[in-house]
């Protein structure tokens, strides 16, 4: 028995029809690079937008379509807990469409207008919807919904790399 899955898709398609079961996860192994396994995950864009690299996304609270894996832009000036983060998108995935996206590992993300500091936690909750932003003590909630550390300082409204660990 060969423990190998082939999923006959790549981690970058994206299709108006589900090419996979909704939740599905594919574990990318480590190439060597140093940034180690990548998990990724299947959904279903149930927002009105697309979804953009660096965007943070959690479950749809709605579920009107797509039930657990039905994704949307995570929204601005709230934190969302990290059991509701589903992932951070690393490419562009239209709305109504299928495609994967990062639920753990090194990746890209998008800071709100303050930026990210260097070597410091992030959560949900940046100033544009999807974005992220320091995690500070002092704000309250915010501690339920760090989902990733920057290694390196990224600009106000800038995308940067990132270890990223949602739900």
């Amino acid at each position: 028995m060969s423990t190998t899955r082939t999923m006959g898709i790549s981690v970058t398609d994206v299709s108006t029809e589900a090419k996979l079961p909704l939740g599905f996860q594919y574990r990318e192994p480590a190439s060597g690079d140093g940034e180690g396994e990548k998990v990724w995950v299947y959904v279903f864009n149930d927002d009105t937008n697309p979804l953009a690299a660096g965007l943070i996304c959690y479950r749809d609270p709605s579920a009107a379509t797509e039930n657990w894996y039905g994704t949307t832009i995570a929204p601005a000036t709230n934190h969302q807990a990290k059991v509701m983060c589903i992932g951070v998108a690393q490419h562009a995935i239209a709305a109504g469409s299928y495609g994967f996206i990062l639920k753990e590992g090194v990746g890209t993300i998008k800071a709100g207008s303050g930026g990210l500091t260097a070597d410091t936690p992030f959560t949900t909750g940046g100033s544009a919807a999807g974005t992220a932003l320091d995690y500070a003590d002092d704000t309250a909630g915010a501690n339920i919904g760090i989902i990733g550390h920057s290694a390196t300082a990224i600009g106000a409204a800038a995308t940067g790399a990132a270890w990223i660990s949602c739900g």
